[in-house]
């Protein structure tokens, strides 16, 4: 019996000794206290070469019309087209502030007029036309006109059907902003 228990730990003492064998000696260069490199997780279409997307155009044809009609009527002030919500205003709500962006993150403003300082954001314009007359689209639009009077931006609505000429809209811009 003891002969048994001699053989069995002669047995685990060699392997354990060829275990430890085998573990790459470790060179004097390597940094134990470095963090190992971990490399981000994989996302579909990382491997392409060429992603998928051709380029869409920017505006409607009457938001272009509109934006002719707009820069020809307010000439003194710089007029931005498309700018999303999330470059106008933020929240300021600061324990919550990812909730309140991802409300706005992908919503857009038509037209934003803006000083000729390029800081102090005078109205947001919006056009809108036949496809604001689906109620998913009021729901949305009720939603874009909270965000940007709640941060106290005017906010001015056009009807695309009844496309104003440039002395009508310079009027009625700067009646709403009195």
């Amino acid at each position: 019996m003891a002969t048994t228990y001699t053989v069995i730990a002669l047995a685990v003492i060699i392997a354990a000794f060829l275990l430890s064998s085998r573990r790459k000696p470790q060179r004097p260069s390597d940094d134990v206290s470095e963090p190992p490199v971990i490399s981000p997780p994989y996302v579909r279409g990382d491997e392409l070469t060429v992603w998928p997307f051709v380029p869409m155009l920017f505006m409607t044809n009457s938001e272009v019309r509109f934006f002719a009609i707009l820069q020809e009527a307010i000439p003194e002030h710089f007029i931005f087209a498309q700018v999303q919500l999330s470059r106008l205003i933020v929240s300021t709500d600061k324990a919550d502030k990812g909730f309140w962006f991802n409300r706005i993150c992908r919503m857009s403003a038509d037209y934003v007029l803006v000083h000729r300082d390029a800081q102090t954001i005078l109205a947001v314009i919006e056009l809108d036309d036949w496809t604001h007359d689906k109620p998913e689209r009021q729901r949305a639009d009720q939603k874009k006109t909270k965000a940007i009077e709640s941060a106290g931006l005017p906010l001015i609505r056009f009807d695309g059907r009844r496309m104003p000429n440039a002395t009508q809209l310079r009027q009625e811009i700067f009646r709403q902003l009195r």
